[in-house]
């Protein structure tokens, strides 16, 4: 486990802290992280001395003293945290914060929205040990969040376990991406021993005719009784993600009665892509149009709706950390995708176009810093559109994967936000 609450990296606008007991990463700029490492061998007075030509002394207490609410400074102004080793580098961040892990693509449903482009298991999958060897390169390089997804992590159940622990005993935060249709009631039991940041269930049906049609007859009530399970044993958030397409969009305020039915934390919501199998069921696909009336209708009803919605690849909604620079979404830039063959992209919508090295033959961080690709895709030159919008600072264009499968990679997302409000 983390030896401290708080674990830094220096970036190139300063640092990174990831607060163990919040779960979550917290940015400074050059000034606050010159601070903190100015403590490490002088007094808070011999600091403000120093510092005085760019800080007020007034600025300076008062950010101290907004440390010591978080603890990053105890009672004696003494600086709690710790940095790793590692320099910065220069305009991306040193490494990514989250890695989401393909744990096996084996999944024994067949759905035609599925984003795999098959349900076996693929050549050569990372062993245990391997992915092992992988947790231990993101504790040293401050990568704290991994998500375990498939296919569906649980058709590799023997594994599971021993994953969740060695995170755990790392210190390093573990969410879960599933159907909910290989979990038996004995493996959720003893995943409770280990602390889990959420869990994510495929919720594509909010009536038993509707889940059965997308994922198979008798798979309803499966998942019904795993979500009231999971709901049972863990304290963690449970999120309810539902990929809307031709068959069900009709149906978001039915899915969010269902969070509600089921005690569900939050309903999570994404928009069916062209790839794996919905390329060859193109069908399912919705029109521009039918995806901003329905991001319309979820706006309508987030605006007085008792539960957290999550629309997390449309930026202007999720309101997460940009602390990197350039055009394009958190693929790449804050998070990367690892295929269970040990692939790592920006982003498992983007496999296609952007790969950018394997696990057995590079590091991550290496791949992270100096893979071709992954620089492409931070060095996206984006559109004029998108240049001029007052909202760029902030989306950073949105969704590539979107735009790429629209044609072109710095193209305007087409589920954009300024089309949604025409």
């Amino acid at each position: 486990m983390a030896d401290t609450r708080f674990i830094g990296r220096r970036e190139y606008f300063g640092s990174l802290f990831y607060d163990f007991q919040q779960g979550d990463y917290i940015p400074f700029d050059w000034d606050a992280t010159n601070i903190f490492e100015l403590r490490q061998n002088y007094d808070i007075e011999e600091i403000a001395e120093r510092i005085n030509k760019r800080i007020s002394r007034e600025s300076f207490l008062t950010f101290i003293q907004l440390c010591q609410s978080i603890e990053l400074f105890d009672k004696e102004s003494n600086f709690t945290g710790r940095f790793l080793p590692h320099s910065p580098v220069q305009n991306k961040l040193s490494a990514p914060l989250r890695v989401h892990l393909q744990l096996t693509n084996k999944c024994d449903l067949n759905c035609k929205h599925c984003s795999q482009d098959h349900q076996n298991a693929l050549d050569n999958e990372l062993e245990l040990k391997e992915i092992f060897r992988l947790i231990d390169e993101m504790a040293n390089i401050g990568t704290y969040e991994l998500t375990l997804g498939g296919g569906d992590p649980f058709c590799r159940e023997k594994d599971i376990i021993p994953i969740v622990k060695y995170a755990a005993e790392k210190g390093i935060r573990t969410n879960i991406s599933t159907t909910g249709l290989f979990i038996g009631r004995v493996i959720a039991k003893k995943l409770t021993e280990f602390p889990i940041k959420g869990i994510r269930v495929s919720f594509d049906g909010s009536t038993e005719k509707s889940y059965d049609y997308q994922r198979g007859k008798g798979t309803y009530r499966r998942v019904v009784r795993s979500i009231k399970t999971l709901r049972e044993l863990f304290d963690c958030p449970i999120t309810l993600h539902s990929v809307l397409m031709k068959t069900n969009h009709t149906e978001i305020l039915s899915f969010l009665k269902s969070v509600q039915k089921f005690k569900c934390n939050v309903w999570s919501v994404d928009f069916i892509k062209p790839v794996g199998g919905a390329k060859n069921n193109k069908i399912l696909l919705l029109n521009d149009p039918q995806i901003r009336e329905a991001l319309k209708t979820i706006q309508k009803i987030q605006k007085h709706a008792s539960t957290t919605i999550a629309l997390n690849s449309f930026p202007y909604q999720s309101r997460g950390k940009r602390i990197y620079r350039g055009f394009g979404c958190s693929g790449g830039n804050l998070n990367c995708w690892i295929d269970a063959s040990g692939n790592v992209y920006p982003c498992s919508f983007l496999r296609d176009s952007f790969s950018a090295g394997n696990l057995r033959e590079h590091s991550l961080r290496d791949i992270w810093i100096y893979s071709a690709n992954m620089q492409l895709f931070r060095t996206l030159s984006g559109n004029e559109s998108c240049r001029e919008c007052s909202h760029v600072g902030f989306c950073r264009g949105g969704c590539r994967a979107r735009a790429l499968y629209d044609g072109d990679v710095n193209k305007i997302d087409p589920a954009c936000f300024i089309k949604i409000q025409d």
